[in-house]
């Protein structure tokens, strides 16, 4: 596995010095994004502000297939020789869509003054860029209560340390944007870069969810018209790679005399639910953004839309079931149960009368607002402002 890597690593270097002679660079921006096939909202966003200021750019969204990303990031029992051939070629098809797409990648990144990804990008790691081409890390959520990157390096759901050394994992980064002054540690240490290159100035989501849209409000109301009659409670938990899962014990838990009970899973998360009781979210449908704005409160755990929720000022509640687990295998860099106890249950039964009895510690959620909540009015024009810093000096 160690000589394959190497190799892709020659091969790669040596493509791309041929592409960065071939290709002059232009004044534009490019967006590049592994993890969606759509422009996401914090692109498009921006892009949207770039075409008012007339500023050219190109957008690239190709989601890697879960086979790929899984043989790339060789983690838990993949990280061994045998079994990374044999993901390498089980998913020959993935793999081979996922080399040729690198050759458009490199082109573009060769032919643009500055980068910006929504998570690791092998080439714009990897690879030597010319003088003075800028890249911007806008990372897919804005905060990071849960550990990743250079964070999990050597735990069970971490990367293998050997390929972030070899491809380079989250290298060339110019600047880190984070969503508030308290994420920054955070970031600086899952990206391994220096603290003065992470800037706390939030991302287009962060404004989105200080926003209200009326239309789409009556829309999910319409779709949804017993969220008109009750208290609203939306849960949408992380995603496990084990797929354990406590939702149908926090179903059994709830209280539907008093309040409705919306459930948002992870595209990624297979459960099944038949219970008539609760609200099944069509993500196809809604954003789960837009939910939030709709519910009183959002029960989560590890996820980082917590953060989400609080700018728009809704109450959030953490059912972390397994809370030693994933301590161990993930890890968080936010002691959940030390910091924020009253907000913090491990039992859906306490979770649930916390909501019905209406004894919402609001003081300890103030505090975590003060902490991680970005304090920006206008982040959007903040990342606008720097991407012209960035193609003036480059």
């Amino acid at each position: 596995m160690r000589i394959f890597l190497y190799l892709l690593r020659w091969h790669l270097v040596s493509v791309y010095a041929c592409i960065k002679i071939l290709h002059r660079r232009k004044d534009q921006v490019f967006f590049l994004s592994r993890q969606f096939d759509e422009i996401p909202f914090n692109y498009q966003a921006l892009i949207d502000e770039l075409e008012k200021r007339k500023i050219k750019y190109k957008v690239l969204c190709k989601k890697v297939s879960s086979g790929v990303n899984d043989t790339l990031r060789t983690q838990g029992n993949y990280a061994n020789s045998t079994s990374f051939v044999k993901k390498l070629f089980g998913n020959l098809s993935s793999s081979l869509k996922y080399y040729f797409g690198l050759y458009r990648q490199m082109r573009l990144i060769a032919t643009s003054k500055v980068i910006i990804v929504d998570g690791y990008n092998l080439p714009v790691s990897l690879l030597k860029h010319k003088k003075g081409t800028k890249v911007i890390q806008l990372w897919h959520a804005l905060g990071a209560i849960k550990k990743f990157g250079y964070q999990t390096l050597g735990h069970k759901d971490g990367v293998s340390p050997m390929v972030a050394k070899i491809l380079k994992m989250h290298a060339n980064y110019d600047y880190v944007i984070s969503g508030s002054e308290g994420m920054n540690p955070y970031f600086a240490e899952a990206f391994n870069v220096s603290p003065d290159k992470v800037l706390a100035i939030g991302t287009p989501t962060a404004d989105y969810m200080r926003t209200k849209d009326e239309d789409k409000t009556r829309s999910i109301y319409e779709r949804y018209p017993m969220m008109k009659e009750k208290i609203n409670v939306l849960y949408t938990p992380t995603f496990r790679n084990d797929k354990r899962d406590h939702t149908k014990d926090l179903i059994a838990s709830f209280d539907f005399s008093k309040a409705n009970l919306l459930v948002a899973l992870h595209p990624k998360d297979e459960l099944t639910l038949d219970d008539d009781c609760i609200i099944k979210v069509n993500r196809k449908e809604f954003l789960v953004s837009d939910i939030i704005k709709t519910v009183d409160y959002v029960i989560t755990d590890y996820s980082a839309i917590m953060l989400e929720a609080a700018l728009a000022k809704k109450k959030i509640l953490l059912y972390t079931y397994d809370y030693e687990k994933y301590s161990k295998d993930n890890g968080l860099n936010i002691d959940l149960k030390k910091e924020y106890p009253h907000l913090t249950y491990s039992n859906s039964d306490d979770l649930v009368k916390t909501i019905v009895n209406n004894t919402y510690d609001m003081k300890e959620y103030q505090k975590f607002t003060d902490k991680y909540v970005t304090k920006v009015d206008n982040s959007t024009r903040a990342i606008i402002d720097l991407i012209e810093e960035c193609l003036k000096c480059a």
